[in-house]
C-alpha cells in the first residue's frame, strides 16, 4: 500500500466531507468562523494517516473511518485557532487567522465550539460501545498532551535554561502526539492487536519528533523558496529550536557568545544568516544533528519492520512522505 498515492486520492474526498459537515450557520458569530476554518483547512495529514492505517490493517473503507477522521482534523484545527491567538499570528495557510478575520473573542468561541463538534462526530461509534470507549480516552488524552506541549512552548519563551530533553518532550506533546493518536485510532478501527496499536503510535511519535527537528534544521540550512518562508525568523526571535539548544549545549562559551552576536536581529538584517550558520557548520553542529536524525530514522525503520507486511509497506512510504515534505 502506497501512502502518497492513498493521500492524493483521499484528500479531495475528505476535504469535501469536512467542508459540508457542519450545516448550521446561525448564530453567524459562531458558525461563520467555524466554516471559514473548515474551508481553509491545511494538509489534512492526520485524517489521511488514520484512514490509511484503518484500511491497511482491517480493509476498513474510508466512509467507515470518516467519523474519527473528522474528529481528529477538527481537533487539530481547534488547537490552531487558539495557538494563533497566543502567538499573535496573522496568517494561517496563507489566509487571515480567525482572530484577525473576526476578533479574539469570536476566535476563542469558534475554537471551543469546534472542539465540542469534534467530539460529537464520533457518536456513530456508540453502536459499538467497546470501540467508542476505546477511542474517546485516546482523543482526550491527546488533547491534554497537546495543551501541555503548548504550555511548555510558551514557558520556553521566558526561560534561558531550556534543555534539549525538555525540547524533545515539548515537541512530542505539541507536534507528534495528535499525529500518533491518529495512527493508533486507525489501527484500532482496523482491529489491530494492542501491541500493533502501540507500535503504530510509537512509530508516529518518533516520526513527528524527527520531522520537527528536521524542520528546525531546514530553517537554517534550506533555500527560502523551498521552505515557503523567510529563513532565519526563528533565529532572530531567539526561539528555542533544536539547533539553537543543541548549539548552546555543545559550543564552548566563547563560540556561543560569538554565535549570539552573529544572530542578533540587526546583524542578520545586515549580513543574513550566513555567518551565524557557517559558525555552526564549522563546529559540526549541523553534521551532528543530521547524524542524530539518521539514527532516529534507522530506529523507526526497524520498528516498521515489526509490523505486518501490508502495514509495513504503507508505513515505509508514509515515513518517506512525511520526511520529504518541505512546506
Amino acid at each position: 500500500m502506497n501512502f502518497p498515492e492513498y493521500y492524493q486520492a483521499y484528500i479531495p474526498w475528505f476535504a469535501e466531507q469536512l467542508r459540508k459537515d457542519v450545516r448550521q450557520d446561525t448564530p453567524a458569530s459562531l458558525y461563520g468562523p467555524i466554516h471559514y476554518v473548515l474551508q481553509h483547512s491545511g494538509k489534512q495529514l492526520r485524517p489521511a494517516i488514520l484512514a490509511a492505517t484503518a484500511e491497511t490493517f482491517g480493509h476498513i473503507i474510508r466512509e467507515q473511518s470518516l467519523p474519527a477522521a473528522l474528529c481528529i482534523e477538527m481537533i487539530h484545527n481547534f488547537t490552531l485557532i487558539h495557538d494563533d491567538i497566543m502567538d499573535a499570528d496573522i496568517l494561517r495557510h496563507g489566509k487571515a487567522t480567525v482572530h484577525t478575520q473576526w476578533d479574539t473573542n469570536r476566535a476563542i468561541l469558534a475554537g471551543d465550539g469546534l472542539f465540542a463538534i469534534a467530539l460529537d462526530r464520533i457518536k456513530p461509534f456508540l453502536s459499538s460501545p467497546q470501540t467508542y470507549s476505546a477511542i474517546l480516552p485516546l482523543i482526550l488524552d491527546a488533547v491534554i498532551r497537546v495543551c501541555e506541549g503548548q504550555a511548555m512552548d510558551m514557558e520556553f519563551e521566558t526561560r534561558d535554561n531550556v534543555s534539549v530533553d525538555e525540547y524533545i518532550e515539548m515537541v512530542t506533546k505539541k507536534t507528534a502526539c495528535l499525529l500518533a493518536v491518529s495512527g493508533r485510532i486507525g489501527a484500532l478501527l482496523g482491529n489491530a492487536s494492542e501491541t500493533e496499536q502501540i507500535l503504530v503510535e510509537t512509530i508516529l511519535l518518533e516520526t513527528g519528533v524527527m520531522f520537527q527537528i528536521q524542520d528546525d534544521l531546514l530553517e537554517l540550512t534550506a533555500v527560502s523558496a523551498d521552505m515557503g518562508k523567510t529563513l532565519g525568523s526563528d533565529l532572530i526571535k531567539r526561539k528555542k529550536t533544536y539547533p539553537y539548544l543543541y548549539a548552546r549545549q555543545e559550543l564552548e562559551p566563547g563560540l556561543w557568545e560569538k554565535f549570539m552576536d552573529m544572530s542578533r536581529a540587526e546583524q542578520i538584517r545586515e549580513t543574513g544568516i550566513g555567518p551565524a550558520c557557517k559558525l555552526l557548520e564549522d563546529n559540526f553542529i549541523f553534521e551532528k544533528i543530521r547524524e542524530m536524525i539518521k539514527l532516529r530514522h534507522d530506529t523507526i525503520q526497524q520498528m516498521i519492520r515489526e509490523l505486518p507486511v501490508r502495514a509495513g509497506e504503507m508505513f515505509h512510504t508514509m515515513l518517506s512522505f512525511i520526511m520529504n515534505r518541505k512546506k
